[in-house]
């Protein structure tokens, strides 16, 4: 082969490596782009998360509401109050399985956060839902996704928090000895 060929052969693999990084970056992009429409609504998540309010009915949930109340009439034979910090209970912890389930916070992020609690909200809510779903004009599959995100967090046998940080700083040591002052 002459010279011209071999020049017009780099120049092909050098467009087709040129292509191949250029999707690969677009997809990135687009996946960081997705991320960043989401991250106002985990951080209101968290901000939530962290109100004595919800911490409070919590607790009510899942110490207290089985105590008071039958769950034979589902949730809606609850009294007004119960009934309002079940919901919110139950929706906070179904928003986090659905940020989960949308691919928006990973497994890790989204357990290693709420796993105990998810659980023992579910084991509190479950006769209350399971009566609830019975009844006609309700969707059968009324809030599914805690209970699978339930589920997941019990069966979760990935790393605690603490091994989730400690990888994260061992990740960021290199990083970090290059631009900080050593002492």
């Amino acid at each position: 082969m002459d010279a011209a060929t071999w020049l017009n052969v780099l120049a092909i693999t050098i467009s087709v490596c040129a292509l191949v990084a250029s999707v690969w970056l677009g997809g990135h992009q687009v996946r960081a782009a997705r991320q960043a429409n989401y991250l106002p609504a985990f951080i209101e998540l968290l901000s939530e998360f962290r109100s004595p309010e919800l911490h409070d009915q919590y607790v009510y949930v899942c110490s207290r509401l089985n105590q008071e109340h039958s769950p034979d009439g589902g949730l809606r034979a609850l009294p007004a109050e119960p009934r309002k910090i079940v919901y919110n209970v139950a929706y906070f912890f179904q928003t986090f399985a659905s940020l989960y389930a949308l691919g928006i916070i990973d497994e890790g992020t989204a357990i290693t956060m709420v796993r105990s609690r998810t659980t023992k909200v579910w084991q509190a809510l479950h006769p209350y839902v399971q009566r609830e779903r019975q009844y006609p004009d309700v969707d059968p599959n009324m809030l599914s996704l805690l209970e699978a995100f339930a589920k997941i967090s019990a069966e979760y046998g990935g790393p605690s928090a603490a091994q989730v940080m400690n990888a994260r700083h061992k990740r960021a040591s290199p990083i970090r000895r290059l631009f900080l002052p050593h002492p």
